[in-house]
């Protein structure tokens, strides 16, 4: 039996988005899957969006030719479910808006996977994603990969590779946050080194896999493009709670810091931990 993987979908205001996000989840060529889909405060459809994607997992069928009968004349179609099934499914919503760091928290500590992640609403997968970087994982031991990405535009036409360096702290941790979006990690460095900060806003993945590196965590990096993310003409318009009101700058700012804290560990440790 393949080991369980945690995806935690969360999604705030990216209803239009959010059915191919979770379709490229379902979809996965790897068999154990546990999807944790949270929704915190949206004001648009996303809770309509969610419940009619949770009815059409059991009900939604399609069909098409599977043969020829033998008398040369009968053509036969099959019907089948849409959706592959024992995917394990648990939605997590509130009226309130947690914002984002909370939200992730929430996921996080509903998963029960060996592994785990998460999948921004308006991102996708490739279908090999989960079962390359688990093989990667299983094989290595370490304790996070990380993958290249596409970024794509709303319409999803490709804008640009993002080729992630090869590992090591200073790559990826002193120069800037080189890790990208994709990152598939032990459930058990959670319970180990906490979890997602709630007092940083926006450098949230920053602060914590930064925590992480510095208690110890093992890296490796695949270079194959195993993701999609959005790059959207109006960030404010679809993610108000990451974006707006200076969310921008505020990542900057802590992003600034969290390098600052990593140029200052790596010091101390090539002087021998002093």
């Amino acid at each position: 039996m393949k080991p369980l993987v945690s995806i935690v979908v969360p999604s705030y205001n990216q209803a239009h988005y959010l059915t191919m996000s979770l379709d490229s989840v379902f979809f996965q060529n790897y068999p154990n899957l546990e999807i944790i889909i949270c929704n915190h405060g949206s004001t648009d459809n996303t809770s309509e969006v969610i419940a009619d994607y949770l009815k059409g997992l059991e009900s939604e069928q399609v069909d098409f030719l599977e043969r020829l009968d033998e008398d040369g004349k009968t053509l036969q179609r099959k019907t089948e479910l849409r959706f592959p099934q024992g995917r394990q499914v648990k939605v997590c919503e509130s009226t309130e808006n947690l914002g984002g760091t909370a939200s992730y928290n929430v996921g996080f500590r509903n998963a029960t996977g060996k592994y785990c992640m998460y999948l921004v609403g308006d991102d996708y997968f490739t279908p090999d994603a989960l079962a390359r970087m688990v093989d990667v994982m299983e094989e290595t031991g370490v304790d996070v990969v990380y993958t290249d990405m596409f970024v794509v535009n709303d319409a999803g036409n490709i804008l640009q590779r993002l080729s992630k360096p090869a590992y090591s702290f200073e790559a990826c941790f002193c120069e800037w946050f080189h890790l990208g979006v994709n990152r598939l990690y032990k459930r058990e460095l959670h319970e180990r080194y906490g979890y997602y900060d709630e007092s940083i806003r926006n450098a949230n993945d920053y602060d914590m896999f930064l925590r992480f590196a510095m208690e110890g965590a093992t890296f490796r990096h695949i270079p194959e493009v195993l993701y999609y993310t959005r790059k959207h003409s109006n960030h404010a318009g679809v993610e108000p709670a990451s974006w707006a009101n200076g969310g921008y700058s505020n990542l900057m700012l802590e992003s600034i810091e969290c390098a600052k804290r990593a140029r200052t560990h790596l010091e101390r440790m090539n002087k021998g931990g002093a």
